[in-house]
Protein backbone atom coordinates (compact mmCIF):
# COMPACT_ATOMS: atom_id res chain seq x y z
CA UNK A 1 0.00 0.00 0.00
CA UNK A 2 2.75 2.45 0.93
CA UNK A 3 4.75 1.49 -2.15
CA UNK A 4 1.71 2.13 -4.33
CA UNK A 5 1.23 5.52 -2.67
CA UNK A 6 4.89 6.40 -3.23
CA UNK A 7 4.68 5.39 -6.92
CA UNK A 8 1.53 7.50 -7.31
CA UNK A 9 3.25 10.52 -5.74
CA UNK A 10 6.23 10.06 -8.05
CA UNK A 11 3.98 9.89 -11.11
CA UNK A 12 2.12 13.01 -9.99
CA UNK A 13 5.41 14.80 -9.42
CA UNK A 14 6.59 13.86 -12.90
CA UNK A 15 3.30 14.84 -14.55
CA UNK A 16 3.16 18.16 -12.74
CA UNK A 17 6.85 18.78 -13.33
CA UNK A 18 6.23 18.51 -17.07
CA UNK A 19 3.73 21.36 -16.77
CA UNK A 20 6.04 23.48 -14.62
CA UNK A 21 5.41 26.57 -16.72
CA UNK A 22 2.19 26.97 -14.72
CA UNK A 23 2.79 28.29 -11.20
CA UNK A 24 0.07 26.02 -9.77
CA UNK A 25 1.62 22.89 -11.31
CA UNK A 26 5.04 23.87 -10.04
CA UNK A 27 3.67 24.25 -6.50
CA UNK A 28 1.87 20.92 -6.69
CA UNK A 29 5.02 19.19 -7.96
CA UNK A 30 6.98 20.62 -5.03
CA UNK A 31 4.29 19.40 -2.60
CA UNK A 32 4.50 15.89 -4.10
CA UNK A 33 8.29 15.97 -3.76
CA UNK A 34 8.00 16.99 -0.09
CA UNK A 35 5.41 14.26 0.52
CA UNK A 36 7.78 11.63 -0.91
CA UNK A 37 10.64 12.93 1.25
CA UNK A 38 8.40 12.94 4.35
CA UNK A 39 7.20 9.39 3.65
CA UNK A 40 10.77 8.17 3.20
CA UNK A 41 11.82 9.88 6.44
CA UNK A 42 8.85 8.52 8.40
CA UNK A 43 9.51 4.97 7.21
CA UNK A 44 13.28 4.96 7.53
CA UNK A 45 14.40 2.27 9.94
CA UNK A 46 10.96 0.66 9.91
CA UNK A 47 9.74 -2.63 8.57
CA UNK A 48 6.16 -2.37 7.38
CA UNK A 49 4.13 -5.57 7.51
CA UNK A 50 0.81 -5.59 5.76
CA UNK A 51 -1.42 -8.09 7.57
CA UNK A 52 -5.10 -8.74 7.25
CA UNK A 53 -6.94 -7.95 10.48
CA UNK A 54 -7.72 -11.63 11.11
CA UNK A 55 -4.08 -12.63 10.64
CA UNK A 56 -2.95 -9.88 13.01
CA UNK A 57 -5.47 -11.05 15.65
CA UNK A 58 -4.21 -14.63 15.32
CA UNK A 59 -0.61 -13.46 15.63
CA UNK A 60 -1.49 -11.47 18.75
CA UNK A 61 -3.11 -14.54 20.33
CA UNK A 62 -0.06 -16.65 19.47
CA UNK A 63 2.32 -14.04 20.90
CA UNK A 64 0.31 -13.90 24.11
CA UNK A 65 0.43 -17.71 24.33
CA UNK A 66 4.22 -17.61 24.35
CA UNK A 67 4.01 -16.11 27.80
CA UNK A 68 7.57 -14.76 27.82
CA UNK A 69 7.44 -11.04 28.45
CA UNK A 70 10.29 -9.05 26.96
CA UNK A 71 10.39 -5.36 26.07
CA UNK A 72 10.50 -6.21 22.35
CA UNK A 73 7.53 -8.58 22.63
CA UNK A 74 5.55 -6.05 24.66
CA UNK A 75 6.25 -3.36 22.06
CA UNK A 76 5.17 -5.67 19.27
CA UNK A 77 1.96 -6.73 20.95
CA UNK A 78 1.16 -3.10 21.80
CA UNK A 79 1.70 -2.10 18.15
CA UNK A 80 -0.59 -4.92 17.01
CA UNK A 81 -3.26 -3.90 19.53
CA UNK A 82 -3.14 -0.29 18.33
CA UNK A 83 -3.31 -1.31 14.69
CA UNK A 84 -6.27 -3.58 15.35
CA UNK A 85 -8.01 -0.90 17.39
CA UNK A 86 -7.53 1.61 14.57
CA UNK A 87 -8.87 -0.98 12.11
CA UNK A 88 -12.14 -0.96 13.97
Amino acid sequence: MLNAYRRWLESEQKTLGNAAHHAYSFGQANMAKRAIEHLDQALSGSVVLELAAGTAREALVDLRALGASTPALEALTQALRQALHAEG
